[in-house]
């Protein structure tokens, strides 16, 4: 079946309590499409259409990734099946919840230790990237930084600002490599250095600030 793309590139600028009134609505959206441990063609393009009339979200999380990633499948006028898993389990990142696991609407990984409400800045800022990131490979999130004028730091040391965990969480994170970046930025924090441990929507709000 083919299919034409709409073009998400023009994204209007709305105020920050109407971007995150949008951004929960899609989170509802996206989180009963998958309740059924699965995605079709007619939910992709209902997530295209409403994309379409959100275009404030375009360019911001969780939209971007969405927009981007269902752009690349309709690109070709077909849907296979290997980008309908793909998409699902983009929206399973997204949204943190594995319906088909646990039978519940609770998200299925532990509780990561995430600053409150921390305040995001690049430029002039030395960032570590752990985990697995929506926004792109490591390679594509360190461009990003830079860009900006921030920096980036391969381990976690007294010196860094800032611990980006990417929204791809396992639910055995503790246990990870970037559970024990997560740990060891704890520890300098109880010596008091101050590493905020922000998650990569925040990371991503502030790149398109």
């Amino acid at each position: 079946m083919a299919y034409e793309g709409k073009d998400f590139a023009a994204c209007s600028a709305i105020d920050r309590r109407s971007m995150q009134k949008a951004a929960e609505q899609l989170l509802g959206v996206a989180t009963g499409l998958i309740a059924d441990s699965s995605i079709n063609d007619k939910e992709i393009l209902f997530l295209q259409t409403w994309l379409f009339d959100h275009p404030e979200l375009c360019h911001r999380w969780p939209g971007r990734p969405i927009a981007d990633r269902i752009r690349a499948i309709l690109s070709d006028g077909i849907i296979t099946d290997a980008e309908r898993t793909d998409m699902l389990e983009l929206l399973r990142g997204i949204c943190g919840y594995q319906f088909d696991e646990t039978g519940t609407g609770e998200p299925s990984v532990a509780a990561i230790p995430y600053d409150d409400d921390p305040s995001v800045w690049i430029e002039g800022y030395t960032f570590c990237l752990t985990g697995r990131f929506l926004f792109g490979n490591r390679a594509d999130c360190e461009r990003a930084v830079l860009s900006r004028g921030g920096f980036i730091a391969d381990s976690v040391t007294t010196k860094l600002d800032y611990l980006v965990v990417g929204s791809m969480v396992e639910p055995t994170w503790a246990n990870t490599t970037y559970g024990r970046k997560i740990e060891k930025a704890l520890d300098y924090n109880d010596k008091g250095h101050g590493i905020a441990i922000v998650p990569e929507k925040d990371w991503h709000a502030a790149l398109f600030l």
